[in-house]
């Protein structure tokens, strides 16, 4: 293969890199985003102003074992996993770079090696 398609390869792995590298930080952004708005989950708070009696009662535990809980989860351990899964891409592209620019180099000494001088 030329040496001109390899370095299309990298550039287009670089571009990939980079978006991911992007992405990383605009998720850990709205992460932070979702674990500042956890508290929305159990507001507002019920009081004999707003709502009381049992289905106050049935309400406010429906938020506090079900939404929060979920809410918890997302902004915890489904975050973190995408985060697990965006790193291990970032490190994969970064080797398939690193190995694209040895075949670059092991081309490219080649091409001096067999041209006349």
């Amino acid at each position: 293969m030329s040496l001109s398609y390899f370095y299309a390869k990298l550039r287009k792995k670089q571009m990939h890199l980079q978006r991911l590298i992007r992405c990383e930080g605009e998720l850990s952004q709205h992460q932070q985003d979702f674990i500042r708005h956890e508290r929305l989950c159990t507001t507002p708070e019920l009081s004999a102003v707003t709502w009381e009696g049992d289905l106050a009662s049935w309400f406010d535990r429906i938020r506090e074992n079900n939404v929060l809980t979920e809410y918890q989860g997302l902004s915890g351990s489904q975050f973190n996993h995408v985060f697990r899964v965006l790193s291990k891409t970032i490190e994969q592209i970064e080797q398939e770079i690193e190995r694209i620019r040895q075949m670059i180099a092991a081309l490219e000494s080649e091409e001096r090696r067999d041209s006349p001088r």
